[in-house]
C-alpha cells in the first residue's frame, strides 16, 4: 500500500507545529504504559500481561475489549517474539488480531507498548492522514499495517531525523522512540488540523 503524506519531510512539517496541551491524559499515560513493560524485563509475557495490558490499552479506546483466547499459548509466543524485537508477518498479526477484539487498531497500540522500538500505533487519524482519504477502509489489513510500519522505520532512520526526535522530546518533557516520535506527529497534526476546519 502507498501512503501519500508518510514521509520525512511532512512528519518535519507536523513535528514543527507539534502543540498539545499538557493535562493530556493520553500523554500522562504513556510512559506509565512503557513503565509496566520496562518492568517485566527480560521476564517472558505470560497471560497475567496479556489481559492487564490489552485493558489498560483499550482505556485509550471508544470500544469495550473482548479477549478471544481460543489460541492462548500461540498468541503469547507471538508477543514475546514482538518483545525480542521480531518483526511479524501478515498471518502472525491477524492471529494477534483476533485475540485483540478484532482490532488492528487496539493490537498495534500493545505491539507497541511491548516493544516501542519497533511497532507504531495505527488509528484512523494516523490512516485518514496518511492516506489522504477520510475513509478508514482497508484500517484493519494487517498487510497496510506492515506497509505502515515499514514507511514508518525508514523515516526513523532518516539521516536528519534526530532533528525531530529531538524537537518533540523537548516539548513533551520525556524521552520517546523515534516510532513513538514519528506516530504522535501525525496524530497531533492531524487532531490540529481537523480542528482549524
Amino acid at each position: 500500500m502507498k501512503f501519500k503524506n508518510l514521509d520525512f519531510e511532512n512528519v518535519l512539517i507536523a513535528a514543527k507545529a507539534f502543540k498539545l496541551s499538557q493535562d493530556d491524559s493520553y500523554i500522562i499515560a504513556y510512559p506509565e504504559f512503557i513503565k509496566y513493560f520496562n518492568e517485566i524485563g527480560s521476564d517472558e509475557l505470560r497471560f497475567h500481561h496479556l489481559v492487564i495490558s490489552s485493558h489498560f490499552i483499550y482505556g485509550w479506546m471508544p470500544t469495550i475489549i473482548h479477549l478471544n483466547i481460543s489460541q492462548k499459548d500461540e498468541v503469547l509466543s507471538l508477543l514475546n517474539k514482538v518483545k525480542l524485537g521480531q518483526l511479524l508477518n501478515s498471518s502472525q498479526l491477524h492471529i494477534l488480531k483476533e485475540c485483540i477484539n478484532g482490532s488492528m487498531v487496539g493490537l498495534s497500540k500493545l505491539l507497541h507498548f511491548i516493544n516501542p522500538e519497533i511497532y507504531p500505533i495505527w488509528d484512523s487519524k494516523i490512516y485518514k492522514y496518511i492516506t489522504d482519504k477520510n475513509s478508514t477502509y482497508g484500517i484493519d489489513r494487517p498487510e497496510n499495517y506492515i506497509s505502515y510500519l515499514n514507511e514508518v522505520l525508514k523515516i526513523a532512520n532518516h539521516i536528519d531525523f534526530n532533528k525531530i526526535s529531538k524537537l518533540i522530546c523537548n516539548k513533551l518533557n520525556y524521552q520517546v522512540s523515534q516510532i513513538r516520535v514519528i506516530e504522535l506527529c501525525i496524530f497531533q497534526y492531524y487532531k490540529n488540523q481537523k480542528h482549524l476546519k
